[in-house]
């Protein structure tokens, strides 16, 4: 994509003096900056507001994050995010989630922090991913006209809070409007058309291989990814798989390729940044050793208890997914997340989630399998998987997923909400400590190819 033509007639119309910076494509401005080799704090970024006067944009530097209460003391208004669906109709000639710092292109009014007004260079993202915009201070000031400045923005690294301060801090960074939205979660994302397929596969007790095969095969980048994970060291199979069915008749099997090819199905329709606590890389990185080790420690377990192979992968691999659809819906609020968890690194993540947003990651996973009909073993995984004392229906399966991210949190990968693994559960489980150690080790030991999955699957 070129230049959005608002932006380009206002460049144009200026005769602004810039340079235009081209890049691989990126998902977020400190990917765009270090594509183009430039320091994140040359890069503003635009935040659009609304109230019962009307919208705002509101620029301020790219690390900084918005003080609400700071703006609408300054502007004596009650100022709210337009939520991320809404962006599109007002920047439509621009791709999804990047919004130029540029007002009069769009018609909007505007107010510019006093730390972009000392910047004395001045670099943005058009509207498009694959290029940045720089200029001087003195052809920002042109382009965006008499606009009234304020000082209404912090850099992320100062919030740093205690648990008693942090009530505080969110009253300043996070709107009202975000809790409602959360809460009330209207704009569930839609199940996607190939994991709808799987699902009804799954309902039919009739369905065999080849079915199977089909359905996947119409997605080229999942038949890939099975294909793959079929061939790799981790199953041992001796010859070369070329085909999805013999993927699921001589290798991995029909219960585990339809879970594997769903997980990996419902992940990749969630679009959030690479980058951050939260993003694609994290998420997928952790998401991949959770569901080998959850997998593998269900196999341990005693055999009237024992879950199906495929379906405690699933509860590993799925059990963030509430983290991509916070992403994939509230894009600024996802932003804000990512940057508390970054100053606050030693503050429980549900913690972190509940008082920024009011609501967690496992409330709203949960929420949007029910509603896509998903089993209620992996419900109740993603719903209870934080949780130590639930030994209700399908404990077994939240209760591995809990034991598997403490393991893996021993090695520096996930969260450390609480260190050590859990005694009570590991008891219930009749799990020896110390097989959950030499399993999450084994992992470390060979891990290039689950690195290198989980980085496909990011990409």
């Amino acid at each position: 994509m070129g230049m959005p033509i608002n932006v380009r007639e206002l460049l144009d119309r200026d005769a602004s003096e810039y340079e235009i910076l081209a890049h691989r494509r990126t998902t977020t401005l400190t990917q765009a900056a270090e594509a183009c080799e430039i320091p994140l704090d040359q890069l503003v970024r635009a935040v659009v507001l609304v109230d019962g006067k009307g919208l705002l944009m509101a620029v301020l530097p790219a690390e900084h994050v918005l003080d609400f209460d700071a703006l609408c003391t300054l502007l004596h208004r009650e100022l709210e995010l337009v939520p991320g669906h809404q962006l599109g109709a007002i920047f439509e000639d621009c791709e999804p989630g990047s919004y130029p710092p540029l007002a009069p292109a769009y018609d909007l009014d505007v107010i510019v922090d006093e730390a972009v007004a000392a910047m004395p260079v001045i670099t943005f993202e058009p509207g498009t991913h694959t290029s940045l915009v720089q200029m001087s201070q003195a052809a920002y000031r042109r382009l965006i006209g008499d606009a009234r400045r304020g000082v209404f923005s912090r850099p992320a690294s100062t919030l740093i809070a205690d648990g008693q301060a942090i009530t505080h801090v969110v009253e300043q960074f996070t709107p009202a409007r975000v809790k409602r939205d959360i809460e009330e979660f209207h704009e569930l994302p839609a199940l996607p058309t190939t994991a709808a397929g799987i699902l009804q596969l799954a309902a039919d007790p009739r369905a065999n291989a080849r079915q199977l095969a089909e359905v996947i095969e119409q997605d080229p980048a999942l038949s890939a990814q099975v294909l793959r994970y079929a061939n790799s060291s981790l199953y041992g199979y001796s010859g070369q798989i070329k085909t999805l069915q013999s993927a699921i008749a001589r290798v991995l099997g029909f219960e585990y390729v339809l879970n594997l090819a769903l997980g990996f199905s419902i992940g990749k329709s969630l679009k959030v940044p690479q980058d951050g606590p939260f993003g694609m890389d994290a998420f997928w990185k952790h998401s991949v050793f959770a569901a080998r080790l959850v997998e593998t420690l269900g196999q341990k377990l005693p055999g009237k208890m024992r879950p199906p192979r495929g379906t405690a992968y699933l509860a590993g691999l799925l059990q963030n997914l509430g983290r991509l659809v916070l992403g994939h819906t509230f894009q600024p609020e996802f932003f804000i997340l990512n940057r508390f968890s970054q100053a606050n690194p030693d503050m429980p993540t549900c913690e972190l989630e509940r008082n920024v947003l009011g609501v967690t990651h496992d409330q709203i996973g949960a929420w949007l399998m029910e509603a896509w009909g998903l089993p209620d073993e992996l419900v109740t995984a993603v719903r209870h998987h934080h949780d130590p004392d639930y030994w209700d229906r399908h404990a077994v399966y939240s209760q591995l997923v809990l034991i598997a991210n403490r393991a893996l949190a021993v090695h520096g990968l996930g969260e450390q909400d609480t260190p050590g693994l859990p005694d009570f559960s590991l008891q219930m489980l009749e799990l020896d400590p110390r097989t959950v150690s030499e399993e999450a080790n084994k992992l470390f030991e060979n891990k290039e190819e689950l690195e290198d999955l989980a980085q496909r699957l990011a990409a």
